[in-house]
């Protein structure tokens, strides 16, 4: 065997471990839910007259008329007006600010405390939108909510109420809802990959008593754990992931309550939802860069803490990985090279472990729609996610070669021609690479298709549905549970 063949054995190797610890972090966090029993969390009750000052920020960017809806959402909030302040923090550039305007205008009218602040200048996007408005008030409270969210009325109640009978508590993350599940099969792989989420990992952190990351809406935060973890920064993508890890760090607890359901908009389309989730890889791994040296040299963190938290952060590493495994496996596949007994069987163990793991993490997620949507969704998640592969892996790869790119927004439902409109350059670098690798596997090794089955279809998947705009994907559904 030449040496360059051992070295490549070496870091495929290597590829393989790392991809196997992500695959089992998911098994952990799945097992971890389904038998760790759940924890309770202390609230406190107010009378009207005792409730605290709370700021309820809400920050836009070209929402167009979503605020009035997020608004309307607001008001309902079971809060007494007179310790309930809002801040409308709109960046936008296009006719969305004016929209803006007249919906707090109308409230200022009807004697709420409500304002609208507008930068001209976008400096760290939302986490600057919300560092400004923090300096336009002193409650001891912020409430954030998204413009495509629409908080139920006992918000306040129980979120509040939680911070102050939990004072060493930082902030508390709710479940998203989603408006717009059944729209399509697309929107229904998604609210299956983000149930996963919320109901899997932050419900199986919370048991296990780790730090939960904020998903940057539908919380509540305690000013007091925003100042002393040194603020909003925009020097990533995940400001949300950024301050939630510092007020930790800071000696702050978090905690997760997942019956108190906010639903949201999910993207429509498959570009939208590409551009969302390249913002949140990017933005990990930038968090990963900067936070991995501060959480190992942690002296309150035990060391378990810090593997989980690692392996939490570096989740979106994978998809850097996978894109170097599956560079340097092609000559193997190939012939040109020959690997050792034991690379084919780390590859076999990775490649189980990669199909079995995030299945197990899905299905934990729950069958609320009946087993046979549930069954479809699963395997849209894994198929659909396995397609993300190459943008995500950029994605990462500039957050390591330290490329900074501006906060892009995902495009809402009602943006035509942003969200719905063929845009042909989008999707053909997916296309090809799926039809290169089917090709590639077919002549060379035709059994190698087994292993890049998942990976092949995704790829054409996703490169299809954008390069169609998702036309036939996002057709109405049908049949309902």
């Amino acid at each position: 065997m030449f040496a360059a063949e051992i070295s490549v054995e070496y870091y495929l190797t290597l590829g393989f471990v790392l991809l196997a610890l992500y695959s089992l972090n998911l098994l952990a966090l799945a097992l971890a839910r389904r038998w760790l029993p759940a924890r309770r969390l202390a609230c406190a009750e107010f009378a009207d007259s005792d409730c605290p000052n709370v700021l309820v920020q809400i920050p836009l960017f070209n929402e167009g008329h979503l605020v009035e809806r997020v608004l309307a959402a607001v008001m309902a909030l079971d809060w007494p007006h007179a310790h309930l302040e809002i801040q409308i923090l709109d960046d936008s550039i296009d006719g969305s600010l004016a929209i803006s305007q007249r919906a707090v205008a109308a409230l200022k009218q009807q004697g709420l405390r409500i304002e609208l602040l507008h930068r001209l200048q976008r400096t760290d996007f939302k986490a600057g939108a919300l560092a400004a408005g923090l300096q336009h008030s002193d409650a001891p409270f912020v409430a954030i909510f998204d413009a495509d969210f629409i908080p139920p009325p006992d918000f306040l109640r129980r979120t509040v109420g939680a911070l102050v009978a939990n004072p060493d508590l930082a902030y508390i993350q709710t479940r998203w809802g989603h408006l717009n599940r059944e729209e399509s099969l697309l929107t229904r792989i998604q609210a299956r990959l983000l149930d996963s989420h919320f109901r899997v990992e932050q419900e199986a952190r919370w048991r296990l008593g780790l730090p939960l990351p904020f998903n940057g809406t539908c919380g509540l935060w305690r000013r007091a754990a925003i100042e002393s973890a040194g603020g909003w920064n925009g020097d990533s993508l995940t400001e949300d992931l950024d301050l939630s890890m510092r007020a930790n760090l800071a000696g702050w607890r978090s905690a997760f309550i997942e019956d108190l359901v906010v639903p949201g908009t999910l993207p429509v389309s498959a570009r939208a939802w590409r551009v969302q989730q390249f913002r949140w890889t990017k933005g990990f791994v930038q968090c990963f860069i900067k936070l991995m040296p501060q959480v190992w040299r942690s002296a309150r963190l035990p060391v378990w803490h810090k593997l989980m938290i690692s392996l939490q952060i570096g989740q979106p590493l994978a998809f850097v990985v996978g894109v170097a495994c599956l560079i340097m496996g092609l000559p193997f596949m190939a012939g040109a090279a020959v690997s050792s007994p034991g690379v084919d069987l780390m590859a076999f163990v990775t490649s189980l472990l990669g199909f079995v793991a995030p299945i197990v993490f899905l299905v934990t997620a729950g069958n609320e729609v009946g087993w046979r949507w549930t069954l479809i969704e699963i395997m849209g998640a894994v198929v659909l996610t396995s397609g993300l592969l190459l943008s995500n892996a950029r994605g990462g790869l500039e957050a390591l070669l330290g490329h900074r790119t501006e906060f892009i927004r995902t495009p809402k439902g009602w943006e035509t021609r942003e969200a719905r409109a063929p845009v042909w350059g989008h999707g053909v670098l997916e296309l090809g690479v799926g039809l290169a690798l089917l090709g590639f596997a077919l002549i060379e090794q035709p059994l190698a298709v087994i292993y890049l089955a998942m990976l092949i279809v995704g790829l054409l998947g996703i490169g299809a549905m954008q390069l169609i705009d998702g036309r036939l994907i996002l057709k109405p559904l049908g049949i309902r549970h």
